[in-house]
C-alpha cells in the first residue's frame, strides 16, 4: 500500500515589478576610461607646471586633458566623477602653467638684465695712467650720482661684461632751442618749463667686430630734484644718430640733443650707459 505525499508548496520568488511601455529601461553606468585619461593627463600638466623648462608645455598638456574631460562628462552612460575630476585638474593645470611661466619669464628677463648690467670705469681728463696694465678707477668711486666725473672724463661701458665703448661728453650748451629751432622749422618745441641741450660725444668702439652707438648706448639727464629727461627726436646736422656701424677703434664725434630744465640745468647731471643698464654720472659743468 502506497502513501502519497502532498504537494510541495512552490518556492516564493521576489516579484519583479512589471515593464511599464513607453518608460525607459533602467540604466547601469559603467566606468569612464576618456575621464580617467582626463584625471591622468590633468595630473601630469599640473606636475610639469612647477617645472622651469616646460612649464609652458605643461598648458598645452593640460589643455589636451581638459577637453578629455569635458567630452567624458557628456558620454551617456558613463560615470562622471572621475571625468569630472579629470576636467577640474586640468583646468587648475593651465591656470597654475600660465602663472609660473609668467614668474619664470620674469625671473629669467631680470636675470639677463643684471648680467648686462653697464660695469663701467671713470678716467679723470688731465690724469694718465701709468701703464696699460693701471687699473681703472670704478664707478663706485667716481660716477655715481653722489660723486660724478667731472667734465671731459671718459666712461668705459661694458655690455656682458667686456668693454665695448668709451665715451667723452665735452662742454654743453645748455640753451639751445633757438638752434634746434632754426635747424629745422618742423622741430617740435621743447615741453613747458625745458629747453635743449646740444652734448658734444666723443664715441670709440673697442669691441669686437662691430657696434653702433645708437642701439647700444643710451644718454639722459638728470635733474638736482632726481627727475630724468631723455634724449629729444629732432632735426638737425651732426647728430649722434647719424652716426653707422663703428669698427673696433673707430671713432665719431658728434651731438646728443637732450630736453633740460630752462632754469638751472647746470645744477644736473649727464647719465651715460648701456641700453637697459644702470647709468655712470658726469657733471654738466
Amino acid at each position: 500500500m502506497s502513501i502519497s505525499q502532498p504537494p510541495a508548496a512552490p518556492a516564493q520568488q521576489t516579484p519583479v515589478p512589471p515593464h511599464v511601455p513607453g518608460s525607459p529601461m533602467p540604466v547601469k553606468k559603467s566606468g569612464n576610461g576618456l575621464g580617467l585619461a582626463a584625471l591622468i593627463v590633468g595630473l601630469v600638466a599640473l606636475l610639469f607646471a612647477f617645472i622651469p623648462a616646460i612649464s609652458l608645455v605643461a598648458g598645452f598638456i593640460g589643455f589636451v586633458g581638459l577637453v578629455l574631460g569635458v567630452i567624458a562628462i557628456f558620454r551617456k552612460g558613463r560615470s562622471r566623477g572621475v571625468a569630472i575630476s579629470g576636467t577640474a585638474v586640468s583646468l587648475i593645470s593651465i591656470i597654475v602653467a600660465i602663472i609660473m611661466s609668467i614668474v619664470y619669464a620674469a625671473a629669467f628677463i631680470t636675470a639677463v638684465d643684471d648680467a648686462i648690467q653697464s660695469e663701467s670705469s671713470v678716467t679723470e681728463p688731465g690724469v694718465a695712467a701709468a701703464d696699460d696694465a693701471a687699473e681703472p678707477v670704478e664707478a663706485g668711486d667716481v660716477g655715481t650720482r653722489a660723486n660724478p666725473a667731472p667734465v671731459g672724463s671718459t666712461v668705459t661701458i661694458e655690455e656682458f661684461g667686456t668693454p665695448t665703448w668709451e665715451v667723452t661728453l665735452g662742454a654743453a650748451t645748455l640753451n639751445a632751442t633757438d638752434q634746434v629751432k632754426a635747424a629745422n622749422e618742423f622741430n617740435p618745441d621743447p615741453e613747458p618749463g625745458n629747453a635743449y641741450a646740444i652734448v658734444p660725444a666723443t664715441v670709440k668702439y673697442i669691441g669686437a667686430e662691430s657696434g653702433n652707438p645708437n642701439f647700444s648706448l643710451d644718454f639722459t639727464y638728470v635733474s638736482s630734484d632726481g627727475r630724468s629727461y631723455d634724449g629729444g627726436f629732432v632735426s638737425m646736422d651732426g647728430q649722434l644718430s647719424d652716426v653707422a656701424d663703428l669698427y673696433t677703434d673707430a671713432t665719431a664725434t658728434a651731438n646728443v640733443i637732450i630736453e633740460v630744465p630752462a632754469t638751472g640745468p647746470e645744477a644736473g647731471l649727464w647719465g651715460v650707459s648701456y641700453i637697459g643698464g644702470d647709468p655712470v654720472f658726469l657733471a654738466v659743468q
